[in-house]
């Protein structure tokens, strides 16, 4: 209960000052809501109380239209970190990516997705796997 406060609050907090929300769901029945602020983003999993924290950092991105994606998460109530790097190729109207779930003692899904802009949102589409589809739209403020 003192870890769901703790997310409900720093999610107020977040939603106020926040660059860009995001809703993605996906045919596993999982889904979550995500906020993010200068490159940290809070992701609640809706379906089940599960709350993570991403630091993500671009290689590559202002000088290549292929740039590598490494986000560093930490899964609060299993206390888990994971690495997911993702190898991004931006084509003029889309972003095409994929990525790697692993940590040093699991190996986890693969994925692959477009992410395509319009005006302030982005779309997703994409497949992990786990035989999962994930669909998500993100509104930037």
């Amino acid at each position: 209960m003192k870890h769901v406060l703790i997310v409900l609050v720093m999610l107020c907090t977040q939603i106020l000052h926040a660059q860009s929300a995001g809703y993605e769901m996906r045919t596993n029945g999982k889904s979550y809501i995500a906020v993010t602020f200068k490159g940290i983003e809070l992701r609640h999993r809706t379906d089940d109380l599960e709350n993570r924290f991403t630091y993500r950092h671009n290689f590559w991105k202002n000088t290549s239209k292929l740039y590598l994606s490494v986000p560093l998460h930490y899964k609060i109530e299993k206390n888990e970190p994971t690495l997911e790097p993702r190898l991004i190729y931006k084509f003029s109207k889309f972003k095409l990516w994929v990525q790697k779930e692993f940590w040093y003692n699991s190996n986890k899904n693969g994925a692959i997705a477009i992410d395509y802009p319009y005006k302030d949102f982005t779309y997703r589409v994409g497949w992990d796997t786990s035989n999962t589809f994930r669909f998500r739209l993100k509104y930037k403020f």
